[in-house]
């Protein structure tokens, strides 16, 4: 069997696993990784207004996806939406109490994560990892 090309399908191959792990920890909370991902976006909006329209932009998806992945968030009580005062057109998307349980969570996992992929690997290695990665992404990004 002959290996993978780096770096493509190496990376494809971890964020697989990293997803499937992820899914399987937030499984009973009801949700995925994915919807977990929407949640941590709009905690790190803090204070700031978030509409549908930026939560698109950000992960890239079409309006009728967006609304399906809040409907869902909401039905769970993970976020609630509403008209925005600014714009009657828009609709505000809030998290509700219930995103610190999905923030433990994905905390646990992600620095369990974190040290597994880490094992066996020196300081050293580990620094030069990251600046690897690191460039990997910055090219990729200037594609």
């Amino acid at each position: 069997m002959s290996s993978p090309a780096f770096p493509g399908e190496y990376i494809k191959m971890i964020n697989i696993q990293f997803m499937a792990h992820a899914d399987a920890a937030l499984r009973p909370l009801g949700l995925t990784c994915a919807q977990s991902d929407l949640l941590m976006y709009l905690n790190t909006r803090g204070d700031q207004q978030t509409t549908v329209q930026d939560i698109g932009r950000h992960f890239r998806l079409k309006h009728p996806t967006v609304i399906g992945f809040l409907r869902r968030l909401e039905d769970k009580g993970f976020v609630t939406t509403a008209v925005s005062e600014r714009d009657r057109r828009c609709r505000v998307v809030k998290l509700t109490g219930k995103f610190s349980e999905v923030q433990r969570v994905m905390n646990d996992i992600r620095s369990y994560l974190d040290a597994q992929a880490a094992r066996g690997f020196s300081e050293e290695e580990m620094s030069s990892l990251h600046n690897y990665l690191s460039r990997v992404y910055q090219n990729i990004s200037e594609s």
